[in-house]
């Protein structure tokens, strides 16, 4: 992984005047795929990510954390039925071993170490750890990291271009327990 950015503009207030909207493509299917069924799921740094919806059909527990709780609150109109938490992904309110599954989706790239990300999810997951990341044809300023297949030794890792955004791809982690 190389530093790409030196300042971190990926703050609270930032991300409560950003809101994405929510948008399920390649990305969130392939979320799908890996994920399986299971009794419960989690999604860090969730934003207004329609994948916990989806997920509905095949876990029983779908609990989206983010630190945005304008974001939350807009989330939690948009899919009523998705358990919504406000918290931090690097210190996720819950026990360890909580979780069959946890994703983070597009998060690794925006954090100070993204080590500690990986670390609070083996802490909460039993079963299967999902994360992924952009390959850009641009450096945006959100991004503090660029990683490469190698930077993921410790998983499986898969790159799929993306279906929208020509020269972008993106790095699909599957890190079982």
């Amino acid at each position: 992984m190389r530093r790409i950015n030196t300042k971190n503009i990926n703050t609270k207030a930032y991300w409560d005047r950003n809101i994405a909207k929510p948008d399920f493509g390649l990305r969130q299917q392939k979320y799908l795929e890996l994920a399986g069924k299971g009794e419960s799921i989690v999604e860090l740094g969730c934003g207004m990510s329609p994948f916990l919806n989806k997920a509905r059909k095949n876990f029983k527990e779908c609990i989206g954390v983010d630190f945005s709780r304008i974001t939350l609150r807009e989330a939690k109109k948009k899919f009523p039925k998705v358990k919504y938490v406000y918290g931090s992904a690097l210190d996720a309110p819950f026990y360890s071993n909580e979780f069959d599954v946890s994703v983070a989706g597009e998060l690794i790239e925006h954090l100070e170490d993204p080590m500690e990300l990986i670390d609070e999810m083996k802490r909460i997951t039993k079963k299967r750890i999902i994360l992924s990341t952009a390959k850009m044809e641009y450096n945006d300023p959100e991004h503090l990291w660029k990683f490469f297949k190698k930077d993921f030794f410790f998983g499986e890792v898969e790159e799929i271009k993306s279906e929208r955004f020509p020269g972008r791809s993106y790095l699909f982690v599957t890190i079982d327990l």
